[in-house]
């Protein structure tokens, strides 16, 4: 299902609404209200006045594929589900169902799939679009979320770009009935498992078991998946899980610039266990010009609800139109069991909002922050403490040692919020499946103390009990996931290295207020620019939004100054949350 919005209330299906969902939506009528779905799947089944409907691809546990039938029972129970059950689907997973008069969507445990949700005054909605939501509703932008989005890149907590629009939060379903909607949560967010808290071999043992289960049967089901492939830990994680009689001509995937990194350690990896490797070069094809790369990032600030970077979005759209969307196992999830956030933070510390503000100030700024210049006066001045108040809320619940902290900080906001709203996009196309979601394994990630993880030596332990010979090939870091996973001076000491190149990287960052763009995001910027310059109304509504300096707008589109591409999305967001498609 690419698109889905219920409504429960006399609100009328209005063109400017549907055209905000993917699909080409068929709209249909329900006892209190109306259904639009775009897209449906095979695995779909939707009949007069009933369905079940997946809001991805997938919908698999660690055994195997969950059918459109055992979803159906599974959700008419409503809030009544087996959370355990719902718990144990991988994400991203998302579906709904309705008996004809109430309607019943879920998202995944982590909330990785994105589903939105909407009350009004006796009428309610839910959604997996936030800006139909917000046509629907009629609602104007949050104040406080942009500056969030102008510092961070992406949403925290459940709020949306649009006033009054929430995100179903993580492991929670929403049951539309009588104009109401009820928000119910059927599995906890707390990750804490019985018993003391494992060592590194016997999470990593356990977690080795988990992987290795999951691709046997994955493989088993869908044997010509494709395995995407970096030089990073976490896909080397997937490749180490893989059987090594199942390797061989497997296909593997992986995006890259001539030049990069990626590229040369797929290769090598490839060569070693006869993977069938397929280099996809973002830096060849037609070109584009300036006119469809922003029309390009326009629709991926919409497939992506304004809420993280377009920029980074547009180029895959266009690398992933020219390739196969069928069954597509990621790397996602590792780095919860790697802590590299770690780095600088102090061991034993109690959780306050002085830590929070460093963090902020320090990681979560440092890449996607929108120039101060380019803000209205008024908005800059307030924007830093509103978003921070954000932040501190959003650790409200979470352990109160420092280091667990931004372990649940790292899982259930940015990779929920930042990676989900790239995932969902990803999962309505293809059978995107991350194995590093399973829950238990994250919960094994969660309940190694960080002091006995930090430097890589969960993640390291885990590839040497998976694959000794693929523990010994370099990452792209340089670092050897064998040494990593031995505890010992010269194995901190390597990782400290690296972890310290990368925080100089962030301290140049900081000082010459410049992020690092995503792949492809840098072209793209300048193509936008471009575009807007040479056709400036385009840029228009921009000026009416109270956002923006108008002198600054004004040298952007006359040459004078050239905007770095964070700045670029924050202004295509803008656009595109003010304008109809």
């Amino acid at each position: 299902m690419r698109s889905f919005l219920a409504v429960s209330g006399e609100l009328a299906p209005a063109s400017t609404v549907l055209g905000l969902l993917a699909g080409e939506p068929v709209v249909t009528r329900t006892a209190t209200g109306w259904v639009a779905m775009g897209g449906a799947g095979e695995a779909d089944r939707v009949d007069d006045g009933s369905f079940t409907v997946r809001l991805g691809k997938a919908a698999r546990t660690r055994g195997g594929d969950v059918s459109t039938e055992a979803l159906t029972v599974l959700l008419r129970d409503g809030v009544k589900a087996d959370g355990s059950l719902l718990a144990a689907l991988v994400p991203p997973f998302g579906a709904a169902h309705s008996d004809g008069v109430s309607v019943v969507a879920t998202t995944d445990w982590l909330g990785f799939q994105q589903l939105f949700w909407w009350q009004g005054d006796g009428a309610a909605a839910v959604s997996t679009s936030a800006l139909a939501l917000a046509a629907l509703a009629g609602a104007g932008l949050d104040r406080q979320a942009l500056a969030v989005q102008s510092l961070v890149g992406w949403q925290v907590g459940s709020r949306t770009v649009f006033a009054g629009v929430q995100k179903v939060p993580a492991g929670t379903l929403a049951v539309l009935e009588q104009g109401r909607v009820t928000l119910h949560r059927y599995v906890e967010e707390s990750l804490a498992v019985d018993g003391p808290p494992p060592s590194v071999e016997e999470a990593a043992a356990e977690q080795a078991a988990l992987m290795r289960e999951f691709h046997e049967n994955y493989l088993r089901d869908h044997p010509r998946s494709v395995l995407q492939l970096t030089g990073g830990q976490d896909t080397r994680v997937l490749l180490a899980a893989i059987p090594a009689e199942l390797r061989r001509d497997l296909p593997a995937l992986t995006l890259d610039v001539h030049g990069g990194t990626d590229s040369r350690f797929a290769t090598r990896l490839a060569g070693l266990t006869g993977l069938n490797l397929q280099v996809h070069w973002m830096d060849e094809g037609p070109a584009v010009t300036p006119a469809e790369a922003f029309d390009l990032a326009v629709r991926a600030a919409r497939d992506l609800d304004c809420m993280a970077s377009p920029l980074a979005l547009a180029p895959l759209l266009r690398a992933e139109s020219r390739l196969d969307q069928g069954h597509r196992l990621s790397g996602l999830g590792g780095e919860t069991c790697r802590g590299f956030y770690y780095f600088g933070q102090p061991s034993g510390a109690t959780t306050g909002p002085r830590l929070i503000e460093k963090l902020a100030t320090w990681r979560l700024y440092a890449n996607e922050a929108v120039s101060p210049d380019a803000l209205a006066p008024d908005f800059a001045a307030s924007a830093r403490s509103d978003a921070l108040s954000v932040i501190v809320e959003s650790f409200e619940g979470y352990p109160s040692e420092w280091l667990a902290a931004t372990d649940h900080f790292y899982l259930y906001q940015r990779m929920q919020r930042w990676s989900g709203a790239h995932g969902s996009v990803a999962a309505a196309n293809r059978h995107f499946v991350n194995p590093m979601f399973d829950r238990r394994f994250i919960q094994l990630a969660h309940a190694v103390r960080p002091s006995e993880k930090r430097n890589g030596l969960l993640t390291g332990r885990l590839i040497t009990l998976l694959d000794p010979a693929l523990a010994a090939v370099p990452l792209d870091s340089g670092l050897l996931p064998n040494r990593l996973g031995k505890p010992g001076l010269a194995a901190r000491t390597a990782a400290y290295r690296v972890t310290a190149r990368k925080a100089v990287r962030k301290i140049r960052q900081k000082l010459r207020g410049q992020g690092r763009p995503q792949l492809g995001a840098a072209e793209m910027s300048a193509l936008v620019v471009a575009h807007l310059r040479a056709e400036p109304s385009v840029a228009t509504p921009l000026r009416d939004t109270g956002f923006l300096r108008d002198e600054w707008l004004d040298d952007v589109l006359a040459g004078r100054t050239d905007p770095e591409p964070a700045t670029v999305a924050f202004l295509l967001n803008l656009l595109a949350a003010g304008t109809p498609a």
